[in-house]
């Protein structure tokens, strides 16, 4: 089971106020030869299909589901599904082939879900979806490793479900270039000069797609990185301040003991007890 609040899912796609909890239950790959019904079935949890390569006609409350091959369906709790895997709608003669994925969700807020969303071209969640079978059928990971694999094929039919902007693309441009160069100085106006826009209209933009201004989203992440440096290794706190990008040791203390309350030396000291 994992449990992420706002700060953590930053890093996928910010924009989430309520703690969610997400717990992997189980996963299958299953693989018909010949046309082969599937039984109905009554979901008490969230399923995630991936149609691998073949034909899949699913009925799903009621309505009727075509999935081709790169296609995913993930489907509400309390809902019926049954269908039918039809090799002969293969470009392949290779059969009909798909995950099942079947998870729990305390609040499903990612992207809008009543019965079920289907995703065209959804070729990209393939890559963790067997990665996650992998390590579920031989047992080779902790529970939290499926629920980071779960969350990240989430996260990527999150992306396919908005409509990208250019907007869209600038911001998550801007949120990345962020992430890889926490050690170096960075402002509203640097990142304003760097990507060639007004800073007001960046702002803006960053902030209706993240939910934070741009300012409030570097100190977080300098603060959270700080504070790992400072927890889990024996850099010395002058050192901390300079990979973070901080030539003046001063600014950095005086930066840490405005957002943390106290300084870095005795936020190591206290996290250490």
């Amino acid at each position: 089971m994992i449990r992420f609040e706002s700060t953590v899912y930053t890093h996928f796609i910010a924009q989430k106020e309520t703690p969610c909890t997400i717990d992997f239950l189980s996963a299958s790959l299953l693989r018909f030869e010949c046309r082969t019904s599937l039984n109905q079935t009554f979901l008490n949890n969230y399923l995630m299909i991936y149609n691998v390569g073949g034909g899949l006609n699913l009925a799903i409350g009621g309505e009727t589901v075509e999935l081709g091959a790169g296609d995913l369906v993930i489907v509400s709790p309390f809902t019926t599904y049954s269908g039918i895997a039809a090799p002969e709608h293969s470009a392949k003669d290779n059969g009909t082939s798909f995950y099942l994925v079947e998870f729990s969700c305390s609040n499903f807020s990612f992207f809008p879900l009543e019965k079920y969303a289907v995703f065209e071209g959804a070729n990209a969640v393939e890559s963790p979806l067997a990665e996650l079978f992998s390590k579920y059928v031989r047992s080779e990971a902790e529970s939290y490793i499926c629920d980071v694999l779960l969350l990240e094929t989430i996260y990527i039919a999150e992306r396919l479900a908005k409509e990208t902007t250019p907007q869209q693309q600038l911001a998550v441009k801007v949120r990345d270039h962020v992430l890889q160069n926490l050690m170096k100085p960075l402002t509203a106006e640097s990142l304003a000069a760097e990507f060639g826009y007004n800073k007001d209209y960046l702002g803006r933009v960053f902030k209706t797609e993240f939910g934070r201004t741009l300012k409030d989203y570097i100190n977080v992440q300098k603060l959270a990185l700080a504070k790992k440096l400072l927890i889990t290794s024996d850099m010395p706190v002058a050192a901390v301040g300079q990979f973070l990008g901080w030539a003046d040791l001063n600014q950095f203390l005086k930066y840490f003991k405005y957002h943390e309350g106290v300084t870095p030396a005795q936020y190591r000291k206290r996290e250490s007890n």
